[in-house]
């Protein structure tokens, strides 16, 4: 196909730059693969990303359990207010208890209530935002496992092919991302887009596309991130990696996955062969149909796509 997978910089055990459009919490360990403390340094933030989450795990199963202890105990007061209430309540007409007596024990009962459902949400906020934190840093530390996934098969193939020539070695590149890879993944990422477009009025249900839920539909995985969405996809002696961001088009009529950059082995992927690779579309006069999304747009979280309106 002509289309060669040349990295002289990296064959030539130089660090490449950081391309322009390659950016985030994982540019450096990406863009500069042929550095030989790379792997030691992704092991160092993975082990330190552990850290965190052990550390934060307590806190989170103390801030559930707070949550759950205060939830059931909101429960069985309004059942209590639910089957008692309303038997008080015809009680003290039935005695002859004056309005002002009534309203009184009817607001003091819905005042009880208001502080319990207060307590109770304020309980809920903080596990939330604790379980949101915890999440993050397994996602980070998920995207960690596989960027060493891709910077080690880098390795593996530069040892296979020791001693060829550059050229070569780039011609086993292309040979194999067009033998091997490039019908299987095009295939693969075009049914996550037809995917994607059948499932956007399920959205309707909390506004969110959860990583989770495409991943256990599709052939690759998704670490849907704050900065940007990363695609992994591996075959038996295949690794890529995509980096992409959800971005509206220019006539704001739908808002698309645009893959930036993507690696193959280790190897950055040439522009000719990134156009190639097909990605989701969310189009606005969808999700118009939905209840209240009168003008929509989406925004990237860690571990989901959330569905807004302005």
């Amino acid at each position: 196909m002509g289309k060669k997978i040349v990295l002289i910089v990296l064959l030539c055990s130089c660090a490449i730059p950081v391309s322009a459009h390659l950016t985030g919490a994982f540019a450096d360990f990406l863009a500069i693969v042929y550095d030989d403390s790379t792997i030691s340094q992704l092991h160092g933030e993975l082990d330190e990303t552990k850290r965190e989450i052990e550390a934060l795990t307590p806190k989170v199963q103390q801030a559930e359990a707070a949550f759950r202890t205060d939830q059931q105990q909101a429960i069985e007061q309004l059942q209590f207010y639910s089957e008692v209430g309303l038997d008080t309540w015809l009680a003290m007409i039935h005695s002859g208890s004056d309005v002002v007596d009534l309203l009184g024990s009817k607001w003091v009962m819905e005042q009880q209530i208001h502080d319990y459902l207060q307590e109770l949400d304020v309980l809920y906020r903080t596990y939330a935002q604790l379980k949101a934190s915890q999440e993050a840093l397994q996602g980070h530390a998920d995207l960690l496992v596989a960027i060493e996934k891709n910077v080690k098969a880098r390795q593996v193939f530069l040892d296979e092919t020791a001693g060829l020539e550059l050229e070569v070695i780039a011609n086993y590149l292309d040979i194999d991302w067009t033998a091997e890879v490039e019908e299987h993944i095009i295939d693969d990422l075009q049914a996550d887009a037809k995917l994607v477009n059948e499932e956007l009025l399920d959205w309707e249900n909390n506004y969110m596309l959860h990583e989770s839920w495409l991943n256990d539909r599709s052939n690759a995985r998704y670490y849907f991130r704050s900065d940007h969405v990363y695609i992994e996809y591996e075959l038996e002696y295949a690794h890529v990696l995509l980096l992409g961001q959800v971005l509206q088009n220019e006539d704001g009529t739908a808002a698309s996955l645009v893959i930036e950059a993507g690696f193959y082995n280790g190897f950055f992927l040439p522009e000719e062969l990134l156009v190639e690779l097909p990605s989701f579309t969310v189009h606005y006069d969808t999700l118009r149909t939905l209840s209240g999304m009168h003008e929509p747009f989406i925004t990237q979280r860690n571990g989901s796509l959330q569905l807004q309106s302005k």
